[in-house]
């Protein structure tokens, strides 16, 4: 019996990561995460403009070992998912029976981020984060109950690696950190702790070298990515920002996990019985629990308290890996023989429900990077670019995130990205090359795009004008409801190029006789 249970577990996990790969290949474009990803990953760098560089690193290598096929994305995402789902099993079995330990880690079906916040995202630092924060989770409870060498090298190794995922983990170690205080102050005299701080110093520190060298580059998009647009909120709300942004997060976890607790209370009127209190677990577990699930939740919401700036509520998707857990345990069942089996016919419910949901929301709507034309846009502005400078090679695309990846991902000549950041010039980038070698500069505005040309071409003679062309576009859903969007892109050539385009708009005696006497002096 123990045995059909396990291969029903595993079947459960083979049909999640199969099922949910299927339907995110339904897209015409990967997500923007993860064309990012990938960018990120080619310019072989210790940092990008947002996060660590892992996510990048893996995607991009991931995506080339396979032949450069999308549904491979999808994959890579839904490997993450399914080692995070086998770690929860491994860390329930600490505190639960074999049986509900496969049910915590079932249960989080119920939960949209790891459903259809997949679909919408594919793969990115978030999903990367959700197998190595419970990877970090069940070595730690390893290491400091059994304090073996092995485990603690593990966990340096695992939290080193989170880290370089996504700075959000810092969390988990202020959490880890507060229970050694309250229960386990006896670990600060094992070697092993110090052990593990090293492993994973020595694997982050070519990244926090790199921060210092760019002024913390990374950390100007956390406080953009955090600005309030108060502007858009109600009076009061503005006065009452410091408090409402932190509970908007915290209400947004109880959302995300309300799937869960709607699927344990169905098996609880199935077994007949709940209890709220359990006897059998240790003090110690209920506190490790409540520590390393609630702490983490609470950081991340105190910082809209302090900042008086919004917390996007996804951010706290990778730190609900333990909330089935935290139901087996603190509101425990009493399983009658079939439960089991009861529980796995819900689920696979739920999986389909939520695949319905998935596929619904994306046929209706419009607003997403799924169904923008990319390669047609990709196409016309290559044709352009291939007109203008007689087919030479394109190293340059400047642009916002959300255009320049999906152009480069499309492109066989894959340009190096210049982003529109925030005040910070791009590290990867050589700026007296793209004046050498040209760029495409691509936008949603007009005026933008005419501004950043500007901005990176300063050598420009005077009276060139800037031109911006537009790709007019016209997305529509399944129920023909239709959104109208434009792009506006502006091709500067090669150096060689531009004097030549220079000298078309000013077709006049006096500068042909200035480019005379230019062309006698320079031989």
């Amino acid at each position: 019996m123990e045995a059909c249970k396990k291969s029903m577990f595993s079947i459960f996990l083979a049909v999640n990561m199969l099922l949910w790969s299927l339907i995110a290949a339904i897209r015409n474009v990967p997500s923007f995460d993860s064309m990012e990803a990938i960018c990120w990953g080619e310019l072989a760098s210790f940092g990008t403009n947002k996060h660590p560089p892992l996510s990048g690193w893996l995607m991009s290598w991931f995506y080339h070992l396979f032949g450069d096929n999308n549904f491979v994305i999808y994959l890579l995402g839904q490997i993450c998912i399914l080692i995070s789902l086998v770690f929860v099993y491994k860390i329930a079995k600490f505190f639960v029976s074999k049986e509900k330990a496969m049910c915590s880690a079932m249960i989080l079906e119920g939960c949209y981020c790891y459903t259809y916040y997949y679909f919408t995202d594919n793969f990115n630092c978030n999903i990367i984060l959700y197998p190595l924060w419970v990877m970090a989770i069940y070595y730690f409870y390893k290491s400091i109950n059994n304090n073996r060498t092995i485990d603690w090298i593990l966990f340096g190794a695992v939290s080193g690696l989170a880290f370089l995922g996504k700075y959000q983990i810092i969390f988990l170690f202020a959490a880890m950190f507060l229970y050694l205080l309250a229960d386990r102050r006896n670990v600060f005299r094992q070697k092993g702790m110090y052990l593990s701080v090293l492993v994973g110093g020595l694997l982050i520190l070519p990244h926090v070298i790199w921060l210092f060298q760019n002024d913390f580059f990374s950390f100007g998009y956390m406080i953009e990515r955090t600005h309030a647009h108060a502007g858009n909120l109600p009076v009061i709300l503005i006065k009452l920002r410091h408090i409402f942004f932190p509970i908007k997060f915290v209400v947004g976890q109880v959302i995300a996990l309300a799937g869960c607790l709607g699927l344990y209370l169905i098996i609880a009127l199935q077994a007949g019985n709940i209890k709220f209190k359990n006897d059998e677990g240790s003090k110690s577990d209920k506190i490790f629990l409540l520590i390393l699930f609630v702490v983490p939740i609470v950081l991340q919401g105190l910082m809209g308290f302090v900042t008086g700036e919004r917390v996007p509520s996804i951010w706290g998707s990778i730190m609900l890996g333990l909330g089935g857990i935290m139901l087996f345990y603190f509101l425990p069942i009493n399983f009658k023989e079939t439960t089991y089996k009861f529980f796995v016919k819900c689920i696979y419910a739920a999986m389909a429900v939520s695949a319905s949901i998935t596929l619904c929301v994306a046929g209706l709507q419009t607003n997403s990077i799924m169904f923008m034309p990319i390669q047609k846009i990709e196409k016309e502005i290559i044709y352009e670019w291939k007109i203008k400078t007689d087919s030479s090679p394109l190293k340059y695309v400047v642009a916002g995130g959300m255009i320049a990846f999906p152009l480069k991902h499309f492109n066989s000549q894959k340009p190096t990205i210049v982003l529109d950041t925030y005040a910070h010039k791009n590290p990867w980038v050589d700026y007296d090359d793209i004046d050498k070698f040209g760029a495409v500069i691509v936008g949603e505005a007009e005026e933008n795009v005419i501004a950043k040309t500007k901005e990176i071409f300063v050598k420009l003679p005077n009276n060139y004008e800037i031109k911006p062309k537009k790709y007019e576009m016209n997305i529509c859903n399944k129920l023909d409801k239709c959104e109208e969007k434009n792009i506006y892109y502006v091709i500067i050539p090669p150096k060689e190029h531009n004097l030549k385009i220079f000298s078309k708009q000013n077709d006049n005696k006096f500068y042909k006789f200035l480019m005379m006497f230019v062309n006698l002096i320079s031989n």
